[in-house]
């Protein structure tokens, strides 16, 4: 696989300190010029929350575009542990913190994949750990440490030289360069962290040095860190909804409902180069390398409790059900199937990218040449999963809180550890992401009316992401296992001696024989260094059958050729920029396709499992194939970008432009599969074209004092293509019936669109020593599809959008000490389908967090963090609020350490 990417970086050439400065400096030249004993001007360089802010500001006032910003404050110190928190605090932008911190990022009422995050204006490729996050164009900022960052952009509005792909925003990550930076200067953090929930000390060590020589021709800069975070996360899960009549008519019903503790040992280290040379005045070459790697090992227990009748077992009394709408959120169930249910997976994430720009001045004119590679892989190289199962006499339940019943009294500690191993199985799940790119990019200057620069540039990426999963099973008997009558599966006598690992005859012992107890946890946990060497010894491979998962292995490749134009305009008490992009995309999706069942299919391809293949789905060929579906788009996606200038402080902006955003990769995956038995069918769709938007804002900001800012800014969105469910009827051979029957199929396609507007509120001011930031967003999103939960889920929703968002920080700063006080809130909102198929809906979620930095020596500071202060829980609810689904506890976090500047 190979992938591209390609970033545009203009190259502007960097002045002392500011704008300002440089008149200073002009303003004095005489003066210097005629008394040449004058003292030399000297430097004043404002760090710190305040310095901090106002660099921001003046990335935003300066822009053409609609941009907000975040500047480190000082070297190594950015805002946040987490780059994804940062970003929470500008207006219009979303975060998911799935783990207790910032994850992926949205904006302006856009899911994560609808959004690009670019390093150096370069993409990073990046693939999860997660088993169940699914390979997505959305960037996850934890494997990025924050302190690698000095500043941020978000770009609300584009820009033809920008890469494509986003119809919310685009985040410009920088990193220092080493001509920008002092001869050996530096930084050093050592931290530690204390977790609430898991109660242990993690640490945090990084370290920044950069050199050039005296000329500033040649120079390299390395930043290396190390954190660990040990987690605990501790919640309460329904397993889905499903659709049943259990003598209410056909209603919502909670398939199970289980405790939950996952742990997690995590350990991420990264290392970011950047080497600089100018081999003359006019050249410059740059080349930065990243490599992050993210060791994410984990185990999660759940105490499970079905409903649904599970493996034959009760459903719901319907006399003892309540109903929150159209759903079940209490009742009884007798003789329900319980399993204790453990997986341990060893996971893990690592991205490595190469970047190489070169930037050539000549007279009137840039050019700036860019090649790169970047590729990440990630998911879990194993889980072991045990289930120690039982039938219970009944269950009840409310909301999320159940009991299990055994003889008609509560289950005892002493009774779950009487359970006996019922299951066990192994599964690999791999996700990669990889891409080349190469681009070129010209600018030159222009006198053409109101026209002052003009810029173009062509850009060519390769991209592939895919995923791969198989599964180890050890209770099927090959046929080779039977003896030589059999005529079916599991006929005939047993040959193999392999019965130890059959269903029913796992002679393992009990839960009690491998459990232990820890404090806090809701039952007794699974030691599974101790029951793995029992359960999963090296002989219990020896026959073991690993199957590849045809759905769920495929791979998709697109070229993407993108030219430019634009050009840069100023006038009286106006600016701005003009330009068109035009991008073509061909799209290369290769899977698997098969008749019947995918199982059957897969044992096909392993060979010697013809009686269990019979027994799953009994047909002579399931005509196995690796196929590859073509497609192409062209989009042409102008823009406009005007500031005027109202006053010395006060700007007036407006934005017209046409976005796009690619559809996500699992949405185009090539993979089909029909049960010609019941007529039903699932596949992707490779044809998909992209989601596209015409947008426009309208912005007014006043920048009244140092440091202080009032700005207002419509937006609105009107997004076309958005992604549906949908059925269609075709007409398949049966081989069995010798005749034609119906398959309705279910696969992604494209939609009547969304309608977005909003309103974002942004104001901040300083009063002497201590300052205030707040803003607020208001999002209107609304789908134009049709709702239809039960028979489309999902339809007329927007995902990731929350009506109302707000932030409001408050500091103190001066020569020794700045402290800050942060609060991030924002309303409800649709995060798309579970796993298990069912709407899933977080509520309301506030976090409050502080940070406090007193100098105690010259470049010496102590740093005191703390994250999630009021222990903030994650809540799910399933379409209705009364219907709870997942209730998370993440805990507060705190942080303390010395960071040492030189």
């Amino acid at each position: 696989m190979t992938s591209s990417i390609r970033s545009i970086s203009g190259f502007t050439p960097r002045f002392l300190h500011s704008s300002l400065s440089v008149l200073a400096l002009c303003g004095v030249t005489g003066a210097v010029q005629a008394q040449e004993a004058a003292p030399a001007l000297e430097e004043v360089v404002v760090t710190g929350i305040r310095g901090s802010l106002q660099e921001s500001l003046e990335t935003k006032r300066n822009a053409v575009a609609i941009v907000d910003a975040i500047n480190a404050e000082d070297l190594g110190k950015f805002p946040d542990k987490n780059v994804a928190d940062s970003l929470s605090r500008i207006t219009g932008v979303s975060v998911t913190r799935g783990f207790g911190e910032g994850e992926k990022i949205a904006v302006r009422g856009t899911s994560p994949n609808q959004n690009r995050t670019l390093l150096n204006g370069a993409a990073v490729a990046s693939a999860d750990w997660f088993v169940l996050d699914n390979p997505s164009r959305a960037f996850n900022y934890t494997l990025l440490p924050s302190n690698i960052v000095s500043s941020l952009e978000v770009y609300k509005t584009p820009r033809a030289d920008l890469q494509e792909g986003s119809l919310g925003g685009t985040v410009m990550l920088r990193t220092r360069r080493p001509l920008e930076m002092d001869a050996n200067s530096g930084s050093l953090q050592v931290q530690g962290m204390y977790s609430e929930t898991s109660e242990e000390v993690d640490p945090l060590v990084s370290g920044l040095y950069s050199w050039k020589n005296e000329a500033e021709s040649l120079g390299f800069n390395i930043s290396l860190t190390r954190q660990d975070r040990s987690l605990l996360r501790e919640g309460t899960e329904i397993l889905g909804f499903e659709r049943q009549n259990f003598g209410l008519g056909e209603v919502w019903n909670p398939r199970a409902l289980g405790d939950a503790y996952f742990t997690q040992e995590r350990q991420r280290e990264t290392a970011l180069a950047t080497g600089q040379w100018r081999p003359t005045e006019r050249g410059q070459f740059t080349a930065t390398y990243l490599n992050s790697e993210l060791d994410a090992n984990n185990t999660n227990h759940n105490n499970y409790q079905w409903f649904n009748g599970q493996a034959g077992g009760g459903t719901i009394d319907a006399s003892s059900a309540v109903l929150a709408g159209d759903g079940v959120v209490a009742g009884q169930v007798a003789d329900n199937y319980a399993e204790y249910y453990v997986i341990d997976r060893e996971s893990f994430s690592e991205t490595e990218s190469l970047d190489l720009e070169y930037l050539h001045d000549f007279d009137g004119a840039t050019l700036t040449l860019r090649a790169g590679h970047t590729e990440a892989e990630g998911g879990t190289s194993s889980d072991r999963q045990y289930g120690f199962d039982t039938f219970l006499s009944g269950s009840s339940f409310n909301g999320l809180n159940s009991t299990a019943f055994v003889g008609g009294s509560p289950e005892t500690d002493e009774q779950l550890l009487g359970r006996g191993l019922g299951w066990m199985m192994e599964n690999q799940r791999i996700m990669s992401d990889e891409e080349d790119y190469a681009g070129l990019d010209l600018q030159f200057d222009a006198d053409a009316g109101i026209f002052h620069t003009f810029k173009t540039g062509v850009y060519y990426r390769d991209h592939d992401k895919g995923q791969f999963q198989n599964g180890t099973r050890f209770h099927w008997l090959t046929d080779a296992m039977h003896s030589a009558d059999a005529t079916e599966y599991g006929g005939g006598s047993d040959t193999s001696g392999w019965n130890r690992w059959l269903y029913g005859n796992l002679s393992a012992g009990t839960l009690g024989d491998y459990a232990y107890n820890e404090s806090g946890a809701p039952y007794p946990l699974l030691n599974v260094g101790r029951a793995e060497s029992v359960i999963f010894p090296r002989e219990a491979y020896a026959n073991a059958a690993t199957i590849l998962f045809l759905p769920d292995t495929w791979d998709v490749n697109e070229k993407i050729y993108a030219a430019y134009f634009s050009g840069d305009f100023e006038g009286e008490g106006f600016r701005g920029n003009v330009g068109v992009r035009v991008v073509q995309t061909d799209v290369a999706s290769t899977g698997y396709n098969w008749e019947g069942d995918w199982l059957a299919a897969s044992l096909d391809m392993l060979g010697g499992y013809e009686l269990l293949e019979d027994l799953v789905d009994d047909r002579d060929s399931y005509n196995v194939s690796l196929a590859t579906e073509d497609h192409d788009y062209t989009e042409v996606l102008p823009n406009l970008n005007v500031a005027f200038d109202l006053t010395d402080d006060s700007i007036v902006r407006f934005s017209a432009a046409r976005v796009m955003a690619r559809p996500d990769y699992i949405k185009i995956a090539n993979q089909s599969s029909a049960n010609l038995d019941t007529g039903t069918g699932v596949r992707g769709n490779p044809y998909l074209n992209p989601e596209l938007a015409n947008q426009f804002d309208l912005a007014y900001e006043w920048y009244f004092a140092d440091h202080s800012m009032l700005a207002v800014t419509y937006f609105q969105k009107d997004i076309s293509n958005s992604l549906v469910s949908s059925t269609t009827v075709e007409s398949m051979y049966d081989p069995k019936l010798d005749r034609n029957v119906d398959v309705t199929f279910v696969q992604p396609n494209n939609g009547n669109g969304v309608d977005v507007a909003g309103l974002e509120v942004s104001y901040q001011q300083t009063f002497g020593d201590f300052g205030i930031i707040a803003n607020y967003t208001y999002t209107d999103a609304d789908s134009r599809d049709a709702r239809d939960p039960v028979s489309r889920p999902g339809s007329g929703l927007v995902p990731g959008s929350s009506q109302h968002m707000a932030n409001l920080s408050g500091y103190f700063e001066n020569n020794w000490i700045s402290a800050r006080l942060s609060y991030n809130y924002r309303t409800e909102w649709y995060d798309g389908l579970s796993e298990f198929g069912s709407e899933m809906y977080i509520d309301d979620y506030g976090q409050l967090d502080a940070n406090i930095t007193m100098t105690v020596w010259d470049n010496v500071d102590l740093v005191l963090e703390g994250i999630n202060l009021t222990g903030e829980e994650l809540e799910h609810y399933h379409i209705d609020t009364g219907r709870k689904a997942r209730l998370y506890d993440n805990g507060a976090r705190y942080v303390v350490g010395v960071n040492y500047r030189f």
